[in-house]
């Protein structure tokens, strides 16, 4: 055992120290507190010490039977005893405290989806992706979060991992077929890539109007018709526009625009037809406009009478009887009073006059093929 004034070794049975000769007051060889502890506590029993000294001389004047015996100082040392224990127990109770509230807070942040997301947000923001990558795959483990996931391709773009991007991105299209993030991301890498008809295939998946927009850019307009829809007592021309460097295919039969014709120039429209023509517009993309669709119809209508000249009439000298023919018509004719049909003479050339009296009969065939009333001229002619 040690003295606890100077800390030399007592012997068994001593009562004073023999080296500083202070009462023998005994404490364990064993060091639970650090150096300033220890010095405040001795320093403490210094003090006790000189007051215990003051009363055991006063009790020794009235008794030296019992020289060895001293129990304040006993007691003194108990209460050194017990505040010692009681300042150990206490920083191991701290300890432990502060232990349990280090692993509970660890704990608490290792399992909360919106810490892992917000320390995600703040390496991406430092450029540490590889952190920010960590956080959110965290944040995913913890919840099926589509933000998190979408987040977490943005990482990887921006490590320049694009296939990783993109695997994810079309992963998380087919499970979610309505979010615009989605499509948003998928679009930009497409288009980045130059990939125009893996972005038409993307706006066929779904209708969604919100999504729709997003491919606008990319939608050529829709055709425009020059003649207007209608009735029409002639043949006409339609012709259809559209914007540069972009395809033009109809029908016009009612049939899909898709599955038509390719647009060359004007559509003619002769009589007698009733049509509905439909056109779409198709760009270098392969995206496809809305459709343009209108009604035409074309009445049946006869073309005039030829005109002839002279018309008819008495005649005393030979006469050629001329017919104005319109460009893309026919006339045909007869001398013997039956009505002419294309199968009659073909009128070419100037018509020599006969003699006596005899009735021309004429009809005009359009370039449709329609055909005009009889017209019929009397000629009398003698020399």
């Amino acid at each position: 055992m040690k003295c606890a004034n100077c800390g030399a070794e007592l012997k068994v049975g001593s009562v004073y120290c023999y080296v500083c000769g202070k009462e023998a007051q005994i404490v364990s060889d064993y060091n639970l507190l650090e150096d300033d502890f220890l010095r405040d506590v001795l320093k403490e029993k210094e003090e006790s010490a000189a007051k215990d000294a003051a009363r055991e001389n006063s009790e020794k004047e009235k008794s030296t039977s019992k020289p060895h015996t001293n129990p304040p100082a006993k007691k003194g040392n108990r209460r050194i005893k017990k505040r010692i224990i009681f300042a150990v127990s206490s920083m191991i109770l701290l300890v432990v405290l502060v232990t349990s509230m280090i692993l509970l807070v660890n704990y608490s942040r290792d399992n909360s989806y919106d810490y892992q997301m917000e320390q995600a947000a703040v390496y991406k923001e430092e450029g540490n992706y590889r952190e920010a990558e960590t956080y959110l795959k965290r944040a995913i483990e913890l919840e099926d979060s589509l933000t998190a996931k979408c987040l977490l391709a943005d990482i990887y773009l921006l490590r320049g991992e694009e296939k990783k991007a993109l695997e994810l991105l079309q992963q998380l299209c087919e499970d979610n077929k309505d979010q615009v993030e989605v499509y948003q991301r998928l679009i930009q890498i497409y288009d980045k890539r130059k990939d125009y008809e893996n972005i038409r295939v993307l706006s066929e998946k779904t209708d969604n109007p919100k999504i729709q927009k997003l491919f606008s850019v990319y939608i050529p307009g829709a055709p425009e018709f020059i003649s207007k829809e209608g009735s029409y007592t002639e043949g006409i021309s339609v012709e259809i526009l559209a914007e540069e460097d972009c395809e033009i295919y109809y029908t016009l039969d009612g049939t899909d625009p898709v599955e038509g014709q390719e647009y060359q120039g004007p559509v003619e429209i002769g009589p007698g037809q009733n049509i509905q023509i439909r056109a779409i517009v198709c760009n270098s993309y392969g995206f496809y406009s809305e459709e343009a669709e209108e009604n035409i119809q074309v009445e049946l209508q006869k073309p005039e009478m030829p005109r002839v000249t002279p018309s008819g009439g008495n005649f005393i000298a030979p006469q050629n009887i001329s017919v104005a023919v319109p460009e893309g018509c026919r006339v045909y004719y007869t001398w013997d009073g039956t009505d002419p049909t294309s199968s009659s003479k073909q009128y070419t050339e100037p018509i020599a006059m006969p003699e006596g009296n005899n009735i021309l009969s004429l009809i005009l065939v359009d370039q449709y093929g329609m055909r005009s009333d009889v017209f019929r001229c009397n000629y009398i002619y003698l020399p």
